[in-house]
C-alpha cells in the first residue's frame, strides 16, 4: 500500500481515538453532562474509540509483518474483533438516532418511554447484538466449519448494513419533516405578530440537520462499500473486493466525524468545551 494511505489512515485513527476519548472524558468528568442523550453519545464514542484503536493498527502490523496472506487462525480472530467494533458503532449510532427520532417526532411519548431503565436496556442491546451475531464466525474458526461463514455474511448484510441504512434514512426524513413543519408554523406565527422570529427560532436546528445529513451521507457511503463486497461474497462472484485502499479510511473517518456531529454540536457539551477553553486561555494569560 502507498505511503499516503498509511499517513491518512493513521491520522484519521488518531483523530477518532482522541476525539471520542475526549468526549468520554468530558461527559464522565462533569455531573451535569450525564443525561440520557449523552449516555447514547458516550456509548457511541466508546464504539468509535475501539474502531480507531483496532481498524488501522491491526491492518498496519498485518501488512508490515507480511501475515495478511497467511492462513493463520489468529489472523481471522483479528478480523472478527475489528468488524465487531465497527458493527457495534453501527448499532450504537442507530440507537442514538432512534433516541433523537423519538424526542423530535414523538415528544409526548419520549418522557414515558425513555426512562433510565430503557436507556440501559437499549445501550446494552446495542453492544449485545453485534457480539451475539459474531459468534457465528468465531464458531467457524474454532470448529473449522466453513458452512457457517455464508450464513454470517447474509446476517451481516441484512442486520448491520442494509437495515441500518433504511432506518437512518427514514428517521432523518421524519425529523426533517417535523422541523420543516415547526419552521413553517413559526413563520406563520411571526407574520401574525408582524415580527420576524425565523432566524432566532430555527438557526440552531437547521445547522444540526445539515450536519446530520453530512454524517448520515458519510455513513451510507461507507457501508455501501461493505454492501457491495457482501453481495459479491454471498453470490460467490469470483471477483475480489480490492477496495481496502479507500474502505478503511472511510470507515475510520466515519468514526472520527461522529463525535463532532453528535457531541460537539450539542449545546451542553459545546458550552462546557468553550468554558474549558476560556479557562485555559485565562490561565495562560495569568502566567
Amino acid at each position: 500500500m502507498n505511503t499516503w494511505f498509511w499517513i491518512l489512515s493513521w491520522f484519521l485513527s488518531i483523530v477518532a481515538i482522541t476525539g471520542n476519548g475526549f468526549i468520554i472524558f468530558l461527559v464522565f468528568s462533569k455531573r451535569q453532562l450525564r443525561t440520557k442523550t449523552n449516555a447514547f453519545v458516550v456509548s457511541l464514542a466508546a464504539a468509535d474509540f475501539l474502531v480507531g484503536l483496532s481498524a488501522v493498527p491491526s491492518l498496519f502490523f498485518c501488512k508490515m509483518a507480511h501475515w495478511c496472506n497467511l492462513p493463520h487462525a489468529w489472523l481471522s480472530w483479528v478480523h472478527v474483533i475489528r468488524w465487531l467494533f465497527s458493527y457495534a458503532s453501527v448499532t450504537n449510532l442507530c440507537s442514538l438516532v432512534l433516541e433523537r427520532y423519538i424526542a423530535i417526532v414523538k415528544p409526548l411519548k419520549y418522557l414515558n418511554f425513555m426512562t433510565r431503565c430503557h436507556v440501559i436496556q437499549i445501550i446494552s442491546l446495542s453492544w449485545a447484538v453485534p457480539v451475539v451475531f459474531h459468534i457465528l464466525p468465531a464458531a467457524s474458526i474454532v470448529l473449522s466449519i466453513s458452512i457457517l461463514f455464508p450464513i454470517f455474511l447474509w446476517v451481516v448484510m441484512a442486520v448491520f448494513e442494509f437495515l441500518p441504512c433504511v432506518m437512518l434514512i427514514f428517521c432523518f426524513v421524519s425529523m426533517l419533516r417535523v422541523i420543516w413543519k415547526h419552521d413553517r408554523a413559526a413563520r406563520t406565527f411571526a407574520k401574525q405578530l408582524s415580527f420576524n422570529h425565523r432566524v432566532v427560532f430555527k438557526a440552531h436546528e437547521r445547522s444540526a440537520v445539515k450536519m446530520m445529513a453530512v454524517v448520515i451521507s458519510l455513513y451510507l457511503l461507507c457501508y455501501a462499500v461493505h454492501l457491495r463486497c457482501s453481495f459479491l461474497s454471498v453470490l460467490n462472484v469470483q471477483k475480489l473486493c480490492n477496495d481496502i485502499g479507500y474502505k478503511v479510511p472511510i470507515l475510520v473517518l466515519n468514526s472520527a466525524v461522529n463525535p463532532v456531529a453528535y457531541a460537539f454540536f450539542k449545546r451542553d457539551i459545546k458550552k462546557d468545551i468553550i468554558k474549558r477553553l476560556m479557562y485555559c486561555a485565562s490561565f495562560k494569560r495569568s502566567n
